[in-house]
């Protein structure tokens, strides 16, 4: 009944999961905490097996874990799980008419005047409880295009302190022959894990691995030919991010951190307000490298050539390439300390509407972050986002953060 209810909860959870997401295409790997709890089938394999001669018999297991994700590679988390298992002989052994005497020991056949059991006539219930240590290496975080994917593909070792404790019981009528003290073990091993994130936090994912053990076997029988103590367990798991809100307050309600360019993995812990007073704007020149403007100083028209930063696929990091360029922005910034300026961000084609509208405001927020992080006054700079260029059809000069002189601008309207 208890693992009814158990199995019914993970269903619950998993169905209501999709209905909370929103946005499933933000950043689903911030740097920050998160807890969550699992639900697993295991199978044990020692002297006796899980997958016993009679029959394949499958244990249950459940715990709850919490860990700390520090890029979107890399996570560690502790974890406790308890659960049960029963095993039986296996097949190969039942021709060796094993014998277990009531002194513990194991016999090739019964001995006079001791009371024993065939082994082909007993099954062990064994409970488990697991303490450790689980460091997760995700394969897509390797990779620019998906690194900030909302799937996950972890390969992650395992290292644990594993309490078992043996009941050996008769397969028929279940009369119980003996029951054991809980042994400890070292358990080392790992698992395979592959989940799916949704943008409010909730995770969910299936896993499977091994857990080797040391010591004794774990189904309290004495040693014999078979070497094998490992437990095999596969299952579910559902996990609540907390996340890492880090940064200070910018002009439209957007944190980040005081360097040049945001780290990707915090993209979701801004909050978006669009500046009402910045009118649309349409790119009539969607080859040019450079965008040039013509600014007023003390009443004196000239023409400024501001250089057009642009950015990786999938990034609002600026590129240690594009800093030449910055530095010239900010150079006509410090000769004119009367300009105001508008740094206008555009995404290519590629992602939801959206995905895209938030990269663009973004991208413009990281010239201006850089530009005070210099010494030019945040007051001097409106940042703006204008989602994907459809006009521009080079992917490449699409993913850019345009500069213009916000007084010029407005004269031409």
């Amino acid at each position: 009944m208890k693992k009814r209810k158990y199995i019914l909860l993970l269903c619950i959870l998993l169905c209501a999961a999709p209905l909370m997401a929103q946005d499933a295409s933000d950043n689903a790997k911030s740097p920050g905490w998160y807890a969550g709890v699992q639900g697993g089938v295991p199978f044990g394999v020692s002297t006796f097996s899980s997958f016993g001669f009679d029959k394949t018999r499958a244990g249950f297991s459940g715990g709850v874990y919490g860990g700390y994700r520090f890029n979107p590679v890399l996570s560690l988390e502790a974890l406790a799980v308890f659960g049960k298992m029963s095993m039986s002989q296996r097949d190969c052994c039942i021709s060796g008419n094993y014998w277990l005497g009531s002194d513990g020991v194991r016999y090739h056949a019964p001995v006079v005047g001791m009371e024993g059991w065939d082994y082909a006539g007993l099954k062990s219930s064994v409970t488990t409880q697991r303490y450790g240590l689980q460091l997760n290496a995700d394969v897509l975080g390797f990779f620019p295009s998906t690194r900030q994917s909302r799937w996950s593909v972890e390969v992650s070792p395992l290292l644990a302190a594993v309490g078992t404790k043996a009941s050996l019981s008769t397969l028929d009528g279940g009369k119980e022959v003996c029951k054991e003290n809980t042994e400890w073990h070292l358990g080392a091993g790992g698992n395979i894990q592959a989940g799916y994130r949704f943008a409010c936090g909730i995770g969910v994912g299936i896993y499977s691995g091994v857990t080797y053990l040391t010591g004794d076997g774990m189904d309290g029988l004495p040693k014999s030919g078979h070497k094998a103590n490992y437990i095999w367990e596969s299952g579910i798991r559902v996990s609540f991010a907390f996340g890492k809100k880090s940064g200070k307050k910018a002009d439209h309600g957007i944190a980040y951190p005081a360097s040049a360019g945001q780290p990707q993995d915090e993209r979701d812990n801004a909050v978006e307000t669009a500046p009402a007073e910045i009118p649309e704007q349409t790119v009539t020149d969607s080859t040019a490298q450079k965008t040039v403007v013509t600014a007023a100083d003390n009443s004196t028209e000239t023409d400024f050539e501001f250089p057009t930063v642009y950015f990786d696929f999938n990034s609002i990091s600026l590129r240690p390439s594009e800093t030449s360029k910055l530095e010239t922005i900010l150079g006509i910034l410090k000769e004119h300390p009367d300009m105001h300026i508008v740094v206008t961000g555009w995404c290519d084609t590629r992602g939801s509407r959206s995905v895209n509208e938030r990269y663009s405001i973004r991208r413009a927020e990281a010239v201006k972050q850089w530009l005070e992080g210099r010494g030019i006054a945040a007051g001097r700079i409106t940042a703006v986002g204008r989602g994907s260029d459809v006009n521009e059809k080079d992917a490449d000069k699409a993913r850019r953060a345009e500069v213009t002189d916000k007084e010029r601008k407005e004269d031409r309207r």
